[in-house]
């Protein structure tokens, strides 16, 4: 308000308006030269009412601090226009919407009211020797959660749920803290809804999708079985299962980032990285952002540029399909032998961008685009990454005998001698040895696409093998060969700046090491009289034979060891006996 000194008589007004009215003392009717008007002006406050008959955004027109120096919330924040990106002036928007707030449901995604789950199965016998089965399924699967933790992975950790860490001794000493009273400092409460959008601004932060709906797997199967003189039956089968509305990282908790750059903005290359005003600066509901003078033009070409990261949990775009066709050979036992062999020959595609593997390793296992997983984008394909599975294993054989020594009483050799019967008698002697190929191999690169994804691939030199040459123990890393690599470093090269490299999610010309197991199980039978016992001698890994994990931390081609395999995994021969008496 200015005062002018200039006296203005309370009769004027009165003439002007043609009205009886009662006027309050305004400053500009202060007469002038009066002692009252020589003081200075002094700045009083003052209580303004606005009304707009058509309503006004409420949570817009707010102060978000009382005082002077209050501010409005950051969604009148402009964003200004950016000729070099061809993007004009926008305000931001966005922000996290709170459970049982404004309408808002109570339950974590959106999953079916009735889960219709139909099961059938047909058998017909063509005769008495051959048999056709088949069947059908429709199974839901639970949720994958995360485990509890207090980092962003933790599903609602920002808003109305909160973890308190116990702190404790360490290991070997009295605990300091006990049962009854596990939380001594206290519990942290959780924020609950009085931030409103302003949850999370200039941060990194993760919610649950409330769109998810109800992962399931529909599973079906057709035999032909054929029974054949000896206790002997061969079966040909067809084993297939369909996922839908799977968790993208499968038994892994994968995020999908809705606040990635959008990928044509790749185009303006090292111009993403040029710094410009932060219209966020002195901000103070902007957290972090609000210190920076400046950002880069990619965080404010952002869809919602006063966040970082913002990362949907539990999506449910993730399929899977398996086909696997099954030959077996099986035997009962009688006159001292028996077993069973199978053979798979199996496809398993997904797109389960963060589905990882102990054998095969993904790291950081993240979508390349997470546009492709958020419908109503302009790039939504969830079958982008759809390809070969980190768990597809194209060819296992199964071969578990069981075969009776034919030495002591009652067999073909040494039936009459008791010493021998006690030594070399009674012995049944079984096996489970499994033969399968490695899986696909993952392939990475540091991340430079500019978008924020976290993630990025690597480009495959045309016409180079992408395996290494020898043996399985020369493709090791190891003492003896200390710069054996599993893979071909040169058949990769890395991507340019602000493009995507062509190397695809899982490289099936790219395997981990075959694994070939041995399991045995010796078991013995004696008579004492009327009782019983039994030695039994278990051996897991018989032949000792180590298995490794293929490209552990090194399938990241910047690493200075990429490509090498050397990381042993699973147990060395382990033996179990076991004596039972009965009586």
């Amino acid at each position: 308000m200015f005062v002018h000194k200039v006296f203005l008589p309370r009769r004027t007004v009165l003439k002007g308006l043609g009205a009886a009215l009662s006027l309050p003392f305004l400053d500009a009717m202060v007469p002038a030269l009066t002692a009252q008007a020589r003081t200075a002006a002094v700045a009083k406050k003052r209580l303004a009412c606005v009304y707009v008959p058509h309503g006004v955004i409420l949570d817009q027109w707010t102060p978000a601090a009382a005082g002077s120096d209050f501010e409005l919330p950051v969604s009148t924040v402009t964003i200004p226009a950016d000729p070099i990106a061809g993007v004009g002036a926008r305000t931001v928007s966005g922000g996290l919407m709170y459970a049982g707030v404004d309408g808002n449901p109570t339950t974590q995604g959106n999953p079916p009211a009735l889960k219709w789950s139909p099961r059938v199965g047909l058998v017909y016998s063509l005769n008495t020797k051959t048999v056709l089965r088949g069947g059908y399924g429709l199974y839901w699967a639970p949720y994958n959660y995360p485990a509890p933790s207090a980092a962003t992975n933790n599903y609602g950790q920002v808003g109305f749920t909160n973890n308190t860490l116990v702190p404790q001794s360490a290991a070997g000493t009295v605990p300091t803290v006990s049962i009854t009273n596990p939380f001594p400092n206290g519990v942290v409460p959780p924020s609950g809804s009085n931030l409103g959008t302003l949850a999370g601004v200039g941060t990194t932060f993760s919610y649950v999708d409330q769109n998810s709906t109800a992962p399931r797997v529909q599973q079906y199967s057709i035999d032909l079985q054929r029974e054949f003189g000896g206790s002997q039956a061969v079966t040909l089968s067809y084993i297939g299962s369909q996922g839908s509305h799977l968790g993208l990282g499968g038994s892994s908790d994968t995020p999908v980032n809705i606040n990635q750059l959008d990928p044509k903005y790749m185009a303006l290359g090292a111009a993403l990285n040029a710094s410009l005003p932060n219209p966020f600066f002195g901000n103070a509901n902007a957290g972090p952002l609000a210190s920076q003078a400046t950002l880069t033009r990619a965080q404010l070409l952002r869809p919602y540029p006063q966040f970082q990261n913002v990362n949907a949990r539990h999506v449910l775009e993730g399929k899977s399909t398996y086909n696997a066709a099954v030959v077996e050979w099986s035997k009962r036992t009688t006159r001292g032998w028996g077993g069973r062999v199978s053979y798979t020959y199996s496809v398993l595609k997904d797109n389960l961008v963060g589905e990882d593997n102990f054998y095969s390793p993904i790291s950081p296992g993240l979508p390349l685009n997470n546009y492709n997983y958020i419908p109503g984008s302009a790039y939504y394909n969830p079958d982008a990454d759809y390809t070969y599975s980190l768990l597809d294993v194209p060819h296992r054989v199964i071969i578990a005998p069981i075969v009776e020594l034919p030495f002591g009483k009652g067999k073909k050799y040494a039936s009459n001698s008791s010493a021998a019967d006690w030594i070399i008698g009674g012995w049944t002697v079984s096996a489970a040895i499994n033969l399968q190929s490695g899986f696909p191999l993952n392939v990475q690169q540091t991340d430079n696409t500019g978008t924020f994804a976290g993630v990025q691939r690597p480009n495959i030199v045309s016409g180079a093998d992408l395996a290494t040459s020898g043996s399985f123990e020369d493709r090791l890393s190891s003492a003896d060969h200390p710069t054996a690599t599993w893979l071909n470093p040169a058949a990769f090269s890395s991507a340019p700046a602000f493009t995507y490299g062509n190397a695809p999610r899982t490289i099936t010309d790219l395997r981990s090491p075959g694994q070939y197991n041995v399991d045995g199980v010796f078991l013995k039978n004696f008579s004492f009289g009327t009782k019983q016992a039994q030695l039994k001698i278990e051996m897991l890994n018989l032949m000792n034979r180590p298995n490794v994990r293929a490209l552990s931390a090194r399938n990241n081609q910047s690493n200075t060891n990429f490509g090498q395999t050397g990381v042993q995994a699973g147990f060395m021969r382990i033996t179990q006996v076991m004596f039972r008496f009965s009586f």
